[in-house]
């Protein structure tokens, strides 16, 4: 059986499934959930391009209210601004 390698940006993991990528890990109290709306082309490649990122519970226990949604435009501000979110939520 192969070994299942995880990718991470700033200690979280990050998992994709089709357009939809998920940052965070399952166990805490929020995860960033991000859909990808666009892509441009770049050198042959698809590039995300306009990005949903929505910050959501992943327990009852959770402070819904600290759950937010945007729009971002590429990807690694869509990205970052999910570590912002994730980390206020879980850290503060």
């Amino acid at each position: 059986m192969a070994e299942n390698k995880l990718m991470f940006y700033r200690g979280f993991p990050l998992i994709r499934s089709g357009n939809t990528i998920f940052y965070g890990s399952g166990g805490d109290d929020f995860a960033a959930k991000l859909t990808i709306k666009d892509t441009k082309k770049i050198a042959d490649l698809d590039v995300p391009d306009k990005i949903m990122v929505q910050l959501v519970p992943t327990k009852n226990t959770a402070d819904v209210t600290k759950a937010k949604k945007g729009n971002f435009v590429g990807f690694y501000e869509a990205l970052d601004a999910a570590h912002i979110w994730l980390t206020e939520a879980l850290f503060s």
